[in-house]
């Protein structure tokens, strides 16, 4: 049955007919379970949702079933249904089967395609992943000098369907790489920059160990530690470990890595913070005033290109970061770009501002964290933080505002307003405070 917030939300999206069924776990199996009679399928749960009003909408499922749980991924199209379902079932036999039997399931009464893992539309090598000969000839593949790795399984780590898998390589029980799947657009920018940065003083980066162009594949080592996530929750931990992640970013800002031409300008985002607030809007409309207020506010503090853009992580929060000793290892740098530095230390500081907010982080340490990672940052780049910080503090709490939806938050309406609110707080107590 449809929350009251979900049900107001399929009212208005009349492009999207089949988001009431898709919202709806219960009515999602009904209607799967007679295309896979045979699998025993007793419940859904969804994960995630990737929402484009009036265009389309992706969620990812846990399916429970007779076997196991088996992860999928129900795309709704909207007005160019039927070319993209043609084009499915042009395709058809070509697609591993699954755990319910078909790879692949068309509910054309809602026009939605529904993906059983490790078919997917746009990462279609993952299928290799079901077949151990293919499977072993992808490792000799990639590791031909490594014979170690040859026996590895994979353990997933991250799957944003159509766009990225992440596995952990295993043998023995023991992690020993880290194997990424990514989609045309997202392989092409990640490879420009999985050679660029370097460990160097308090910053570690995962070194390169295999590439496949045709499969869109990057392989790096396994960097062990601990989650900076993890950490920032233990009253007990030592504000000079995070002091350390200041000083693994200033070094990051610092390099001049190799391949990586990607410049984000202030014009793009701007038009970033427009679209989203747009975005906010139709999916809670009680905050489309502020949303659209915050956007416009956060635009015009920065009319003009930063005066070098530098190297910046891109995607900087506490979950990409390894910390181990006097050094911390950033992960995932596949968003990487030329940048100002402000951004990742505003979105960091915005992440922890949020994870406060939901309970995740006390609300004494967002303080006294926040500052350990900018006296480290301070102490390590021998200047004053870069201008701005606290703007992109806004900035990341408004690009975070549509996650309790995304991820199926209980009262996701409400924790959007706390988003915005506190948005709104960051950038009234003063943009220069930061």
């Amino acid at each position: 049955m449809l929350s009251p917030p979900d049900a107001d939300l399929v009212r208005r999206e009349r492009a999207l007919p089949g988001l009431s069924v898709l919202l709806d776990p219960e009515a999602f199996v009904r209607a799967l379970r007679p295309h896979a009679p045979d699998a025993g399928l007793r419940e859904a749960s969804i994960t995630y949702i990737r929402y484009k009003p009036e265009t389309n909408c992706l969620l990812t499922y846990r399916l429970e079933t007779g076997g196991g749980p088996v992860t999928a991924y129900a795309k709704l199209h909207g007005p160019d249904a039927e070319v993209k379902l043609r084009k499915v079932r042009e395709k058809e036999k070509d697609s591993a089967t699954s755990p319910l039997g078909p790879g692949r399931i068309v509910l054309e009464e809602i026009s939605t395609v529904v993906a059983l893992f490790p078919n997917d539309g746009k990462l279609r090598s993952l299928r290799e992943l079901q077949d151990p000969t293919a499977w072993r000839r992808r490792l000799v593949g990639l590791f031909p000098e490594r014979p170690d790795l040859w026996e590895c399984e994979a353990r997933t780590l991250a799957y944003k369907p159509e766009r990225r898998y992440v596995a952990q390589l295993a043998a023995g029980g023991e992690p020993r790489a880290v194997l990424k799947y990514y989609n045309e657009g997202g392989f092409s920018q990640a490879d420009a920059i999985s050679v660029g940065f370097r460990s160097r003083g308090p910053l570690r980066v995962a070194r390169r160990i295999g590439r496949s162009r045709r499969r869109r594949t990057l392989a790096f080592e396994w960097l062990a530690g601990r989650l900076l996530s993890e950490a920032i929750t233990d009253p007990g931990q030592d504000l000079d470990e995070i002091a350390v992640v200041g000083a693994a970013l200033a070094e990051l800002h610092g390099q001049a890595p190799g391949g990586l031409v990607a410049v984000s300008t202030r014009r793009e985002e701007a038009e970033s913070w427009l679209a989203l607030a747009e975005g906010i809007a139709f999916l809670h409309p009680p905050g489309e005033g502020r949303a659209r207020s915050l956007a416009r506010r956060l635009a015009s503090l920065f009319p003009d290109a930063p005066a070098a853009p530098r190297p910046i992580h891109g995607d900087f929060y506490a979950k990409q970061v390894l910390v181990d000793g006097g050094q911390a290892s950033l992960l995932d740098l596949d968003r990487a770009v030329r940048g100002d530095p402000a951004a990742d230390l505003g979105r960091f500081l915005g992440h922890l501002e949020r994870d406060a907010l939901r309970g995740v982080v006390p609300p004494g340490r967002v303080e006294p964290v926040g500052n350990a990672l900018l006296d480290g940052y301070r102490r390590a780049s021998r200047s004053s933080l870069p201008p701005g910080v606290g703007p992109y503090v806004a900035a990341a709490l408004l690009s975070l505002a549509p996650d309790p939806f995304r991820y199926r938050e209980q009262g996701w309406p409400q924790r959007i307003e706390a988003l915005l609110e506190r948005a709104e707080a960051v950038l009234d107590k003063g943009v220069a405070t930061l």
